[in-house]
């Protein structure tokens, strides 16, 4: 197969719309799941109603339901933010379709992604989105940053990367003793280091993102003692026994998304820091390099900031889509750790100007 000729294009609103309108199409599962609790909502009125009190169970109803609405359009609004973050006005984004990767330049970097990571290409309105492994990440990029002949090309490499094994061979190296990992990484330059993930890798990487999504679980975790200790005050006839329903159903709505969130934070580690693969870091000296069983990464030095070292997991900040990066604490020791740091601090003393991996 020979490579398309890479296309390039400056990011304008229409680019944004475009691709925020692919998003919100391809999240009906969660529109039709806050349709539920509407109708859940509903329900726990009409139960109310029958102890005597229409008008303040559905009242508490309606409440709900413009609770609902306040969280679409939150959800809504945080996706279109993430979409001007990572597609920001003005920026130049490029796309190549190679013979072993699909190649993404922009502002903060370059990825080079290989076939056998990506699944579920498909062209929805006006833009490309595919899935990568093993993140299950949803990318979305302007639909004419790719054409049609090359759009194909794409899905026939992703569907051959399948057919000869690429997943399978990934799902084996995820399998081979540590030790053989070990050895199939290549020996690193100065400025590198190697490590083949454990499951107290895992362990520390869920606990930081854990942390990282304390507000979330506090939220949750107070909506879940409020309606306990109101089904509790409901039952002594301490509160009006009409507000049971309510309660009832923002109890196990609390306990349900707790249970979502901390299953879906295992399963994104589980994943990601899949046991026995390797990951490598390098600093190279315009930017830092990573490598994965997911293809190849390289961040400039004047896109990261915020570098920081907390219970056991290193994190840092990128431009221009100020997403945290979260690195096992084992693969950045000190040396490397302030190493890190100095080059950051450098190239932002010198404001060396964003330019082309």
């Amino acid at each position: 197969m020979s490579g398309f000729e890479r296309r390039t294009i400056t990011i304008d609103r229409r680019d944004q719309r475009a691709v925020l309108g692919g998003h919100v199409r391809q999240s009906r599962r969660v529109f039709v799941l806050l349709g539920v609790v509407v109708v859940l909502f509903a329900v726990a009125a009409g139960l109310s109603a029958l102890d005597g009190s229409p008008s303040s169970a559905w009242g508490i109803a309606g409440g709900s339901v413009c609770l609902v609405v306040v969280l679409v359009t939150l959800l809504i609004g945080n996706q279109a933010l993430m979409v001007r973050r990572q597609l920001p006005l003005g920026a130049e984004f490029s796309l190549t379709v190679s013979d072993d990767t699909l190649d993404i330049d922009g502002p903060g970097g370059a990825d080079r992604i290989r076939w056998r990571q990506l699944s579920n290409l498909t062209r929805v309105g006006g833009g490309v989105y595919v899935t990568i492994a093993p993140s299950n990440a949803r990318l979305g990029l302007p639909g004419r940053l790719i054409g049609d002949d090359a759009l194909a090309q794409a899905v026939e490499s992703i569907r051959l990367a399948d057919g000869v094994g690429g997943r399978a061979d990934a799902s084996a190296r995820a399998s081979a003793p540590a030790s053989a990992v070990a050895d199939a990484v290549p020996s690193a330059p100065a400025l590198s280091a190697s490590i083949v993930f454990t499951a107290g890798d895992q362990r520390v990487a869920r606990a930081a993102l854990l942390r990282r999504s304390g507000p979330l679980l506090a939220v949750f975790g107070v909506l879940g003692a409020v309606g306990i200790a109101g089904l509790a005050a409901g039952a002594t006839g301490i509160l009006p026994r009409d507000t049971m329903g309510f309660l009832a159903v923002v109890t196990a709505l609390a306990v349900v998304c707790l249970i979502v969130l901390v299953v879906a934070v295992s399963r994104a580690v589980s994943r990601t820091l899949a046991l026995g693969t390797a990951q490598t870091l390098t600093l190279a000296p315009d930017a830092l390099e990573l490598t994965g069983p997911g293809g190849e990464t390289r961040l400039l030095w004047n896109q990261l900031s915020g570098l920081r070292r907390a219970g056991g997991a290193v994190t840092v900040k990128t431009a221009p889509s100020r997403t945290t990066l979260l690195f096992v604490g084992r693969l950045i020791d000190d040396e490397m750790y302030a190493a890190i740091e100095q080059r950051i601090e450098s190239a932002q003393r010198s404001g060396v100007d964003s330019h082309r991996v």
